[in-house]
């Protein structure tokens, strides 16, 4: 088994195959919803003939691309990950990370170097080997990426690296609170904001000192605060990864499918077309056990690898699909319906709007343990978000349980921070939970005029973090009114652009959005959303900068703990983005489907599928 230096893992959600919950155990119980077995179709005797099992899965929307080392998209990596593996794979029952590609990693001492023996016998789809010097071509190919085109990954080596990130500049000091004028009109200090006041300074001093201890170290080709340091081949079938700085959870971060591995001389042809970034964008060439086939009309093709290195685990699975037919079906109406004719044999991001109808028909729910979180995102640019006492006023607004109760799955939890429990990090004690009048007070105080705030919206899309966009707006439009915040809606379709016009921070404002977690690391949260300025809140603190910086090297164990719980703590303060959902997620299967192997971090490989025929 591999060798590791890691303390032991956080605890870690069990995967549930069926729906729970009120609605769900009771309409279970009454209609039963495991599918009968079908008898098989009748099939021609010779036995020449391959076997023919089509697997037929509606998505939300069509991939931005099938690079996975340069997308940022669920639907994308859906696709991707049937074709590609990286070096780590995920344990379908515990989410612990397990050999794939890398049969066995040594790790150092000083935890700055990883030497991974790769599997033999591995060949590519296009019938490249697969060895070290493929493991070397694809991190010098995410090296060389251009930083617009390396801006668009959101689960890769951009994010597990930081490879753009620099080093924060910590302030000198931290200013003093301003006193008040009091009924008397006497000029106070708030004694909370005093204590809160002290309580930075020494944070702050403590962050200086950390950093000095344990600085970065050799030359980097990227930012300043960047992890990587190389890759080379030691010999065929063995790589050294070596880094500028410890990382934690690197093996667990291997896992994410933007880090996996492409074959080499595709990754060298010339892109299909002038608007694709390379030639993988459109003809993706993995290890896995589908290979592509085609991508038109919105149907994109994969057919099972005969030349799959893991022949044991698909004789293991004798009704795997051998061909797969992914169907753009962008409205949660649309795929219902196409399940009902028998158009697709399942789908994904059931929405509660049709839960009953599906229960009620006996269809297989499955659904995932939650590891994905929705917020309300709060641009600073806009000078009312700015000030601290407007955002307050937005969160004392806003009642999260309604909105959980309306449009999110039964088992859905109220966020009070961006950290899922599954993680073991307490949440903080800061919490502006509902209040109107706490809210209007906080309106008047900070003389609220009654400008409308600009609220961006995506349109014709669901995600496992926010199934019914449309209906959560308006909701959640409905209570800023009864505050007296008035909105300018200002609707995206997700096809063009929406999250890109949100991170880009070109609309300042608020926004709903959210984040699904790839692997099983606190990192991989708080680094995606808070690493460094993001321009979707226009939030760039030094002091959360090197929060973030330092935890993401420290040890398992309790210090470690307690650094991320410090981290929610300063995000619960300054609240660039309201939390509000842990969302349970569904996938929903006509009886042609007997078993899918759901998965909190979205590693769902269609070769575990186990079909009725």
């Amino acid at each position: 088994m591999p060798r590791q230096t890691h303390s032991p893992e956080p605890p870690r959600a069990n995967r549930r195959t069926f729906l729970a919950g009120g609605l769900g155990l009771a309409a279970l119980a009454l209609t039963g919803c495991i599918p009968k077995e079908t008898p098989a179709p009748s099939t021609p005797t010779a036995t020449d003939e391959p076997v023919i099992r089509t697997f037929h899965f509606g998505s939300a929307a069509d991939p931005a691309t099938l690079d996975p080392g340069i997308s940022g998209d669920n639907e994308t990596f859906r696709i991707t990950r049937q074709i590609y593996e990286g070096l780590i794979g995920v344990d379908r029952e515990t989410g612990a990370p397990v050999p794939q590609l890398a049969t066995d990693w040594i790790v150092s001492p000083d935890r700055m170097q990883y030497t991974f023996i790769l599997r033999r016998g591995v060949t590519f789809h296009d019938g490249t080997d697969f060895n070290a010097t493929a493991v070397v071509a694809n991190f010098e190919h995410w090296v060389a990426l251009p930083p617009d085109v390396r801006s668009n990954s959101d689960q890769g080596f951009t994010q597990v690296f930081r490879f753009n990130d620099q080093l924060p500049k910590l302030p000198d000091t931290i200013p003093e609170p301003k006193p008040e004028t009091d009924s008397n009109g006497n000029d106070i200090v708030d004694p909370q904001a005093e204590a809160h006041h002290a309580a930075q300074e020494e944070l702050l001093e403590s962050l200086r000192s950390q950093m000095a201890a344990d600085p970065f170290t050799g030359a980097t080709t990227g930012g300043s605060a960047n992890y990587f340091g190389s890759i080379e081949a030691a010999d065929t079938h063995t790589v050294v990864l070596t880094l500028r700085k410890p990382i934690t959870g690197l093996i667990e971060a291997l896992t994410l499918p933007g880090l996996a591995m492409a074959s080499p001389t595709a990754l060298a042809a010339a892109p299909a077309s002038g608007t694709d970034t390379s030639a993988l964008s459109a003809h993706p060439v993995g290890t896995g056990p589908y290979k592509f086939v085609s991508w038109e009309d919105g149907a994109i093709t994969l057919s099972a690898f005969g030349d799959y290195w893991d022949a044991k685990a698909i004789a293991a699975n004798s009704t795997s699909p051998t061909v797969v037919i992914f169907h753009e079906i962008r409205s949660p109406s649309g795929r219902l319906g196409a399940l009902g004719r028998g158009d697709i044999d399942g789908f994904d991001m059931v929405a509660v709007t049709g839960l009953r109808e599906l229960v009620r028909e006996g269809k297989l729910i499955v659904q995932r343990d939650p590891y994905s979180v929705t917020y309300l995102g709060m641009n600073r640019s806009n000078p009312w978000l700015a000030k601290d006492g407007f955002r307050r006023a937005i969160a004392h607004s806003i009642d999260r349980s309604k909105l959980i109760e309306q449009f999110f799955i039964s088992g859905t939890k109220e966020a009070r921070g961006f950290l899922p429990a599954s993680l073991g990090i307490k949440a903080s004690d800061t919490y502006f939970g509902p209040d109107l009048n706490q809210a209007k007070e906080l309106l008047e105080k900070v003389g609220y005029d009654g400008t409308p705030i600009p609220f961006l919206y995506p349109l014709n899309i669901s995600r496992a973090y926010l199934p019914l966009p449309a209906l959560i707006y308006a909701e959640i439009s409905r209570q800023l009114a009864l505050a007296g915040i008035k909105l300018q809606p200002m609707p995206v379709d997700w096809t063009d652009g929406y999250v890109a016009k949100v991170r880009s921070g070109e609309i300042p404002g608020l926004h709903l959005l959210g984040f699904n977690g790839g692997y099983r690391d606190p990192d991989d949260f708080m680094g995606a959303l808070f690493a460094s300025n993001n321009r979707q809140f226009d939030y760039d603190s030094a002091i959360l900068n090197a929060q973030v910086l330092l935890a993401r090297s420290m040890p398992s164990g309790p210090e470690r703990i307690t650094a991320y719980e410090g981290l929610a703590n300063t995000l619960a303060r300054d609240l660039p983005a309201l939390p509000l959902a842990f969302p349970i997620s569904a996938l929903a299967f006509n009886d042609t489907v007997k078993n899918y192997p759901s998965s909190p971090v979205l590693d769902e490989v269609f070769s575990d599928v186990r079909l009725n025929t």
